[in-house]
Order: C-alpha cells, then structure tokens, then sequence
C-alpha cells in the first residue's frame, strides 16, 4: 500500500515484512531507488505462524433456524463456504445497494469472491452459527475497484440503511442519513465489521494505492486504523450525530503486525470510484 503522508511531506510504501525479499518487490524499490524518489519504506509482521480463526471458520455450521434473524445492516458478516476445497470466506456488509428496476444487493469488497464459494450467508455479530442465506454474488471486480455485489431478495433477506454497533449499550444501530466523500487530512472516521466490531481512527491521506503484483488499485484513501481479516467490505463512515453516520467508503484491506491490536493501516475503497464504475448504482440511505 502506498500513500502520501502530509506529516512528513513523502510518499510512505507499507507492505509485510515476510514479503520485503520478494522478487517482485526488489525489482519495484530498485526502480524506485533509481529514479531518486526516496520514499520511506514501512514494514508490517503480517504473519503469525498459527492462524486459529481459519480452523473456527472452517468448522462453523450452516445453521437452520424456525426463527431466523434475516436482517442485514453495514458490517454484519457475510461467510461463504467451499465444499471442495473445504475452506471459507468472511466478509463484512458495506452498504444496502439498489439498481433499477429495483434490483437490491449488499455491497462489498470484489476480493470477498471466488469460484467455487456457496452462496454468501449472514453471520450476525459475537455469533458461532450463521442464520439466513443471503445470496450469490454476480457481480464482482478487483480492478480497477475491489468490491462486490450480492444479490438478495427483499422477500427473504431484510437490508437496513443503518451500521451496526451493537456494543453500544444506547444507539445499536446508527442510521445512515447520506454519502459524503473524504475531503480531509485528519478526519476523524469509522469502520464496522464482524471481526472490529465499530473502531475509529483519523485519516492517513486521501489519496493512496494498492497492488499485490497483479492487480493495481489506485481509488483508494488510507485510514490510521487496525482493521481485522473478515473486516473487507465493512462500513467506513462519519459520525454526524450521536445516531446519524455518513458513509464514506468500505474497507478494501490494512497492514497490521499481528502482535499489535492497535497500530495499523486501512485502505478504503471509495464511494465516488464505486458509483463510477457501475452504471445506475445508488446507495439506500435513510433520508
């Protein structure tokens, strides 16, 4: 991940410390190197050697329910399962889209996606068990956006325009009045996602990019918060009251040392690249 940090007026390339030999990567910092652009070069320990959320996800039930939980608000998890190779996906809800006529679907990240994955299915907060089956996802994209879309039917699946905080004891779910667009250095922003529950942190720059040697993204803004694997897709928003939020983004990834349950970065894939890139898409608001 890549951005400009105005504090210390340079470009600051953050990527895992496991990976700093990689081939690809040395061919990238000596072409830097070689055109004297001396950016700061920051390393995360991403990797634990035991990962015992993998084995947890793996082993979850499809659970079946008389009384299903079918509502779905920004940062519910979304779990997928492949039978075949026996592995799984989480995710986070972004928001409750909509394309006419009237096609509904729960936004998030493209990367949530691959071949092979069942449908997607609401896994509710602080939940071993997933309730209601959400849907396919038809559409997905990992550049030049990451995000995803995932078809629901209003009949069987209830998406709210609000971000779940369940944590809080008062206002457990915030309602999400309108879109606004990052616009500043220091800005004071939101996530909500099945692994962070809601967590806040200031923005990092407006203006930043990501590439894993195959795809490049350059849509998005970076924020100084840990995100969670199982975050991506979740809500990135502003508090504009005590319950109203704006929606800015949804998140794309982070760089985190795993050690460390507070220091990091997050990538935030932004709305406007979104809306621009598919025709007719809107975001269901509250007002």
């Amino acid at each position: 991940m890549g951005y400009i940090n105005v504090k210390d007026n340079n470009i600051i390339i953050a990527s895992c410390n496991e990976a700093r030999n990689n081939s690809i990567n040395e061919l990238f910092i000596n072409a830097i190197n070689d055109r004297n652009y001396f950016p700061i070069f920051t390393y995360y320990n991403c990797f634990n050697s035991t990962n015992h959320y993998t084995s947890s996800l793996n082993n979850m039930n499809l659970e079946k329910r008389n009384k299903i939980d079918n509502r779905i608000l920004a940062g519910d998890g979304l779990y997928a399962y492949d039978e075949f190779k026996k592995t799984s996906k989480l995710c986070s809800a972004g928001f409750w889209a909509r394309r006419q006529p009237n096609r509904n679907y729960i936004a998030t990240a493209g990367h949530c996606y691959y071949l092979g994955l069942s449908p997607f299915y609401l896994l509710p907060w602080n939940s071993t068990s997933t309730t209601a089956e959400i849907g396919e996802m038809p559409i997905h994209y990992l550049e030049p956006i990451d995000f995803g879309l995932i078809n629901i039917d209003i009949k069987k699946i209830q998406p709210i325009p609000c971000v779940r905080n369940t944590d809080s004891e008062r206002y457990k779910e915030l309602f999400i009045e309108d879109v606004i667009l990052a616009s500043n250095n220091g800005a004071h922003l939101c996530l909500s996602g099945i692994r962070s529950h809601v967590k806040c942190g200031y923005v990092a720059a407006l203006n930043g990019f990501t590439s894993n040697g195959v795809y490049f993204r350059d849509n998005i803004f970076v924020v100084n918060l840990r995100y969670i694997p199982g975050d991506s897709g979740g809500a990135i928003f502003y508090y504009k009251n005590l319950t109203q939020v704006s929606l800015n983004g949804i998140v794309q990834g982070g760089l985190f040392d795993f050690n460390d349950n507070i220091n990091g970065i997050t990538g935030v894939i932004t709305l406007r690249s979104i809306l621009n890139e598919i025709e007719d898409l809107e975001v269901v608001t509250t007002s």
